[in-house]
């Protein structure tokens, strides 16, 4: 194959006028995804800034839901529990999604408020594991023992994702952080419904700071979610959340350390 001077030349320029760092940045291997698994559409809130300044650092992003959310009625909002509301709820985590830049929306579609058995709990599992050995994430967040609001649901995929990050060897290298909100902070912010049950500050050992874009973000994907909150609850809750992070998505890891100490440290583009 002939390969002209001239374009030998051309290219030598091109090599030359490209900044260091950022030649440095193409040799580095792309970094692996940031998977959030939650139960219900609707509870990404609770990390909604991190997914989006990750985005915005072009890190890929999943987001799995457990349930199909059939059975969160509401009264304002007159829609029947069932499939009409599962598919309204899909219709919201899709546009919660979009929002935050998240690459892949998951959703499993188990019985909404149903996954306490044997076999639903089986089917989670199994679902789980055959998503995050797809995706091999390089860490995972979702709900810790106290489960955000609670919720039975919340608790059991916070569980079931647990079990099988400590009882696979495959997902090893995978950081599991549990995202929660400081109590220290949750005591004196404003009142909303739902509140949270959070974490002892002393345990959230990972905090990540996001930008107000990151926080506008979060508000409009929270929005999306209009057959679960009115306007004034989406603003009350939006109050309290803000309160609560004062500027810092809070995590703990689930053994205490990090295997990747520089999981969320945006990589440099530039010299300066």
């Amino acid at each position: 194959m002939r390969i002209s001077l001239s374009a030998l030349t051309a290219a030598a320029v091109a090599a030359l006028l490209v900044p260091h760092s950022a030649q440095a940045q193409q040799n580095q291997p792309p970094r692996r995804a940031i998977m959030a698994i939650f139960a219900h559409p609707d509870d990404e809130r609770v990390v909604g800034p991190l997914l989006s300044r990750l985005a915005r650092e072009g890190r890929e992003t999943h987001l799995v839901i457990a349930t199909d959310g059939s059975q969160g009625v509401t009264d304002f909002a007159r829609i029947p529990a069932g499939a009409a509301l599962a598919a309204a709820r899909v219709k919201e985590a899709t546009c919660a999604a979009n929002r935050l830049g998240v690459k892949q929306l998951h959703i499993i579609g188990l019985p909404d408020g149903g996954l306490a058995s044997f076999d639903v709990l089986g089917k989670l599992r199994g679902r789980l594991v055959a998503i995050i050995d797809s995706v091999k994430p390089a860490a995972i967040l979702t709900f810790g023992p106290e489960g955000g609001t609670g919720h039975p649901d919340h608790r059991l995929v916070g569980d079931v994702v647990s079990q099988i990050i400590q009882g696979d060897a495959r997902f090893a290298n995978v950081d599991l952080l549990y995202a929660s909100l400081p109590s220290e902070r949750l005591r004196t912010a404003p009142r909303a419904q739902p509140t949270v049950n959070g974490m002892a500050e002393a345990y959230l050992t990972v905090r990540v700071p996001f930008e107000e874009r990151d926080l506008v973000a979060g508000r409009e994907e929270y929005a999306c979610h209009k057959s679960q909150y009115t306007p004034a609850q989406m603003a009350a809750v939006n109050a309290y959340l803000a309160h609560a992070w004062n500027g810092t998505v809070w995590l703990r890891p689930w053994t205490g350390t990090l295997h990747d100490a520089d999981l969320f440290k945006p990589r440099t583009t530039s010299s300066r």
